[in-house]
């Protein structure tokens, strides 16, 4: 527990291979670390006090009926980070990758926007079911920003506030800004550092990209903030092609549409980390092409779904939600191949939401 706040507080990391040890620095000693180990226990780490590491045998030892619940081998395994500190009583939860290094008061800054606001400054789009960009660079959009609305008739956002309790920020990162694979092809030259319209942070009152590479949210969401697993989309081609990319974006878009229900608060701007690890484009633009194809369809399902779930509490909430989207995933016109991966990510949703029920 950090002295400067009461709240019991949980960094979950998840590492599948060795990082720059250099990431724990400035998350202060007295703050527990929780590592789901994606290499299976061929990590080397440093010496440190109160960082736990779950290789896969630790982790079948605790979920054990719901082992398969857990996604390996994608940015998905942290999934188990956040099932412990939820089972062991933690307040706060905060979310970071292996390859983002935090500055100082990196924690502080995160606890703080984790509050009751009134009137807090807030974003929204000016189109119904719009968009709100973390990114405010000219031209550029955080990675998940829809293409389809990517035009002045979509985007223009509106200045407002909100009030409310913030139950998760999101904070964002520079030095390798997180946009798509895509989008960084030549001849664009991506910008380094996201440009915030000021010091303070926003409440998204609108959709949102939500990257799970820096945030912080409070416990009790942990039941509806399910990374989704990759998938391989069986289209014909030799070898079908990889679904990723989507985990944390399409994740966090049910995730939202939950709080937005429930009037709980999300907001998004500091603290900034600095991003340390570019994947190839090349490799991220093939793993992420189907999920720009699927996109629209998925999120039209889920806003479907999210619409007839009562408002209750997030474990409750994200099960009924995870029945109504199997339920129009039956109902969808989509192609065959799509259709396959809704109903096998919302069996994966189903599995997630069996370890809460």
């Amino acid at each position: 527990m950090t002295t400067l706040d009461r709240r019991k507080v949980a960094v979950v990391i998840p590492i599948p291979n060795d990082p720059d040890w250099s990431i724990f620095d400035e998350i202060p000693e007295d703050i527990a670390i929780i590592v789901p180990d994606d290499s299976d226990g061929k990590l080397s780490p440093p010496p440190r006090p109160k960082v736990t590491y779950y290789d896969y045998t630790a982790q079948r030892d605790i979920m054990g009926a719901h082992y398969d619940a857990i996604p390996h081998k994608s940015a998905a395994a942290r999934n188990f980070g956040h099932v412990v500190a939820y089972r062991e009583g933690y307040d706060v939860v905060i979310a970071l990758d292996y390859d983002c290094k935090v500055p100082k008061g990196w924690l502080e800054t995160h606890l703080a926007q984790l509050t009751t606001v009134t009137d807090a400054p807030a974003r929204e789009s000016a189109w119904p079911n719009g968009w709100v960009n973390s990114i405010n660079s000219a031209g550029w959009y955080a990675r998940g920003y829809p293409y389809e609305l990517r035009h002045p008739s979509y985007t223009r956002e509106i200045d407002t506030t909100a009030s409310g309790t913030v139950k998760l920020n999101h904070g964002l990162w520079e030095k390798i800004v997180d946009l798509n694979g895509i989008d960084r092809l030549p001849p664009h030259e991506a910008p380094y550092e996201p440009g915030l319209l000021d010091d303070r942070n926003r409440i998204a009152r609108s959709n949102i990209p939500v990257c799970g590479m820096n945030t912080a949210f409070t416990a009790d969401l942990v039941p509806a903030y399910f990374f989704l697993p990759d998938l391989w989309v069986e289209d014909g081609s030799p070898g079908g092609w990889q679904l990723s990319r989507h985990d944390d974006i399409w994740g966090g878009y049910v995730l939202k549409k939950l709080m937005d229900k429930r009037g709980d608060l999300f907001s998004y701007g500091g603290p900034i980390v600095e991003h340390t690890r570019l994947t190839p484009s090349e490799r991220t633009t093939k793993i992420e092409h189907y999920m720009h194809l699927m996109a629209r369809e998925f999120l039209a399902a889920a806003d479907a779904a999210a619409e007839r779930v009562s408002v209750g509490e997030y474990g409750p909430m994200f099960g009924a939600f995870t029945e109504e989207f199997l339920g129009e995933v039956t109902r969808s016109t989509a192609p065959v191949h799509y259709r396959d991966i809704y109903r096998r990510l919302g069996e994966a949703m189903a599995r997630w939401a069996a370890v809460f029920s």
